[in-house]
């Protein structure tokens, strides 16, 4: 392995030590996620400087680029933040959620299903970068969903699209950092995609209400996620892959917002929320969030302004090359992550929030000192999901500057037959680290095309395991958690919300991975 010491069972188990500090402190000892995020961020630092061979300039570029990185994570939660902030003191929330009330007939399951699977998945598709949970957990909060429950559902309801999300973006990664065929890679990846799709629908209503619920709910389940999983095989692999998870998103809003309702009788909607029983109307009251909607599809969709406006400034800083003892290095950067600027989500959700403020206080709807009372909950809401976001990431970025995320990876790798069922977790590990598939795909496309051919297993299905455990494992990033309990006014208590999601999200690993497994070894051996 060049640029790392040799693999050895005692320090591949050191190497995993600050994530397990992590995961530890906060699901176990309920620590916030920054407090355990500092002390994951030391113990890094100690285990790069004593046997990755991370030198000050290694690990002092580490910690800068991770700061940095932090920045893009941070703006996404503030302007979330402000917008939630902008729709509630305005009283839209009850507005918003008595009109999904009457929708879905009173069915909170349906409701959750809606808002909290199909809608994050649909904007998943066009716009990723948190925008799906930023945009998602506080609707559900308004809802009258408990905050730690809104944000782990908003966090698993979003996961399966983040391969053919952001138009393709993570998936596209695949392309570029390999020479096989398009068209194939899509297709194993929409299968296990496919089955995730289906897996985060239960996985919701169990996680609402228990197998009592999945059984009762079964069929509401599957009603939506047939649609949403064949709509995103069909278009991933006969129109194009950059819109699957869009057009799926909205197959799945279509069919739980007008067909499934009738399926069911009225659950008890009083006569408080009859229609008209509102001081204003639900699309007065939604404002915020269409202009949000679109504001977003029309920078991202429309490509020769979205070419413009990236190109128009682009913000970064230049990183000079490092090299570990070993001889672990990172190559220079003119600007490492840079953010341009007008693209940015968090630019887009921050204009979003100023024109729903104009909008609502040209209606007559904005409260007196309403600006003093946003200002005053922001800052109440921002420090905990601040400290966790800077923690962490700087944690995440040094591992993968002195090699420590790649010695891992390349641990697991050497399972031989079993690989399969161990490649998907590679993923998560990349988005674990990262908080993004697109990075995992980044980190680990090239080991896990040389571990298939080494083992002669197919790339093609190596591949789709890899991107659909990075998308998966977005539920799990403790930057996407902290994203989740910040845009839902509960930071610092990323841990419960990481004990919600780590089932579901080992369970739907270990499905797509056996599910890989018997396509390469049971049904189809021998596959190129």
């Amino acid at each position: 392995m060049r640029g790392l010491p040799e693999l050895q069972l005692w320090l591949w188990v050191v190497s995993l030590l600050p994530i397990m500090v992590v995961l530890i402190l906060m699901m176990i000892f309920r620590k916030s996620g920054g407090r355990a995020g500092v002390v994951g961020w030391l113990s890094t630092l100690v285990i790069a400087y004593l046997w990755f061979g991370g030198d000050l300039h290694v690990l002092s570029s580490g910690m800068l680029k991770g700061l940095w990185a932090t920045v893009w994570v941070l703006y996404i939660i503030w302007g979330a933040m402000t917008v939630y902030n902008v729709v509630d003191l305005v009283g839209g929330f009850k507005v918003i959620s008595n009109t999904f009330t009457r929708l879905t007939r009173g069915n909170k399951i349906l409701q959750l299903l809606v808002m909290g699977w199909a809608f994050p998945g649909f904007v998943q598709g066009v716009c990723g970068y948190g925008v799906p949970v930023a945009t998602a957990a506080p609707i559900l909060v308004g809802l009258g969903y408990n905050p730690i429950f809104a944000a782990a559902t908003a966090l698993i309801g979003h996961s399966w699209a983040v391969t053919f999300g952001s138009l393709g973006s993570s998936y596209s990664i695949l392309v570029r950092l390999t020479t096989l065929d398009p068209g194939r890679l899509a297709f194993f990846a929409s299968i296990f995609l496919g089955l995730a799709c289906i897996l985060c629908g239960y996985s919701i209503v169990h996680m609402y209400g228990g197998f009592r619920s999945v059984r009762e709910y079964s069929t509401t389940v599957l009603a939506m996620a047939l649609p949403m999983a064949v709509t995103l095989f069909l278009v991933a692999n006969f129109v194009t892959p950059y819109v699957a998870s869009m057009v799926a998103g909205a197959a799945g809003l279509v069919v739980g917002g007008f067909v499934v309702p009738r399926l069911y009788r009225s659950q008890g909607v009083g006569a408080e929320v009859a229609a008209g029983s509102e001081d204003y109307s639900f699309h007065v009251a939604f404002t915020a969030y269409y202009i949000l909607i679109v504001i977003v599809f029309t920078v991202y969709l429309i490509s020769p302004l979205k070419k413009v406006l990236q190109n128009a400034w682009q913000i970064g800083f230049p990183f000079p090359e490092t090299r570990t003892l070993f001889g672990f290095t990172n190559p220079a950067v003119e600007k490492y992550q840079s953010i341009p600027f007008f693209t940015a989500p968090g630019t887009l959700i921050f204009t979003s929030a100023l024109l729903g403020y104009l909008y609502y206080r040209a209606k007559g709807l904005w409260p007196e000192k309403g600006g003093r009372m946003l200002v005053g909950r922001f800052i109440k809401q921002v420090m905990g999901a601040t400290m966790t976001v800077v923690t962490m990431t700087m944690m995440g970025v040094v591992m993968m500057e002195t090699g420590m995320t790649r010695y891992i990876a390349e641990g697991l790798a050497a399972t031989g037959a079993l690989y399969p069922l161990f490649s998907p977790w590679i993923g998560v590990l990349g988005a674990f680290m990262t908080g993004s598939n697109t990075n995992s795909n980044v980190l680990f496309t090239g080991l896990q095309w040389d571990v298939a051919k080494l083992l002669l297993l197919s790339p093609y299905v190596i591949l789709g395991l890899q991107t659909t455990g990075g998308a998966i494992g977005n539920m799990f990033a403790p930057m996407n958690v902290a994203l989740g309990t910040g845009v839902t006014g509960q930071g610092g208590r990323e841990g419960e919300v990481l004990r919600r999601t780590a089932l579901y999200n080992a369970f739907q690993i270990v499905a797509v991975g056996i599910l890989a497994w018997l396509i390469l070894y049971v049904f189809f051996p021998g596959l190129d």
